[in-house]
């Protein structure tokens, strides 16, 4: 298969690397990371280990095809990385989303519905720990699931659902197993919670996602955060449970316990983070029910205080 990675960071690296074993991979990135992927190659540490030579590039060629395209980017970034992919989603190229927040996908469908597109979209989760150490280097911290989904508002069709089937297989072959739903919109909303807890908390901390367990005040804190999040999540027709939730965030939190947020990694080097997506969505999701947030508000201004000490 002929896949087109957006974006270079950790995840980008980590599943663009596994794919390119196995199948035809372009990672689109900034110079600096494209300059090393084609000349020295991507290394993978952790838990999984390797070397591997995707084919890397700034732009996407006129008239090059592909038959999926995976975007990694910062959530903050979709609708911009999404202009250079028009040519793309007229064709019919599938879209899939593995990016943090609770938007992204809303946004694709947004945009190929808009302009009349053909294009699927598909919604994903992951809960993998990865690690950017630098262009052409990440460190696979820790394995947790993945699941992809037809996202589009309604039931997938038998061929919607196949192609599904297929792309996460091709997935588990290269090594990231991959599970597949007909609600991907339920896990899109679980994933969020988890990261509601997990990323302000150890980016505020300036700890690994083990805090979350060792401490008994930062687990319970996170605890709190999870049962808002459920809350308004079962406002707009989602079926989590408190109970659910947080067994589904300490088994992240223990089996990526020394990795670091993507959130904290964020904050440590003095970039942008992702949290108007995940407890900034979370709040926005409440203002549309009538209610509100004040845990995930609070969450929003302190970070967003880090981040204005960082810039």
């Amino acid at each position: 298969m002929k896949v087109l990675i957006i974006g270079a960071g950790a995840l980008g690296s980590l599943i663009g690397g596994l794919l390119s074993g196995q199948h035809e991979v372009t990672i689109l990135g900034r110079p600096e990371q494209v300059w090393v992927l084609n000349r020295k190659g991507l290394r993978i540490e952790g838990v999984t280990k390797g070397e591997f030579h995707p084919r890397a590039s700034e732009f996407i060629s006129k008239g090059e095809k592909f038959d999926l395209v995976v975007l990694c980017v910062k959530s903050y970034n979709t609708e911009m990385a999404l202009e250079p992919l028009y040519p793309l989603l007229a064709e019919g190229t599938s879209i899939l989303s593995l990016q943090n927040g609770l938007d992204n996908e809303e946004k694709l469908l947004k945009f190929i519905e808009g302009n009349g597109l053909t294009a699927e979209v598909i919604g994903g989760i992951t809960c993998h720990g990865v690690t950017y150490k630098g262009p052409g280097l990440v460190k696979h911290a820790g394995t947790g699931e993945t699941i992809i989904g037809h996202y589009g508002g309604t039931a997938p069709s038998k061929d919607q659902q196949d192609w599904v089937l297929r792309i996460a297989g091709m997935f588990t072959e290269a090594g990231l197993e991959v599970g597949t739903t007909t609600c991907i919109n339920r896990e899109l909303w679980a994933k969020t919670v988890i990261n509601s807890a997990i990323n302000p908390l150890t980016a505020l901390l300036g700890k690994p996602n083990g805090v979350i367990l060792e401490d008994a005040g930062v687990n319970e804190t996170a605890r709190d955060l999870i049962a808002e999040g459920v809350a308004i999540a079962r406002l707009h027709g989602q079926d989590l449970t408190v109970e659910e939730t947080v067994e589904r965030t300490m088994s992240v939190a223990l089996r990526t316990s020394r990795n670091v947020s993507s959130m904290y990694q964020d904050i440590r080097r003095k970039r942008r983070t992702e949290v108007d997506s995940i407890n900034g969505a979370i709040c926005a999701k409440a203002e549309e029910m009538g209610v509100k947030a004040p845990l995930n508000r609070t969450m929003v201004r302190l970070i967003k205080a880090l981040e204005e000490k960082n810039l």
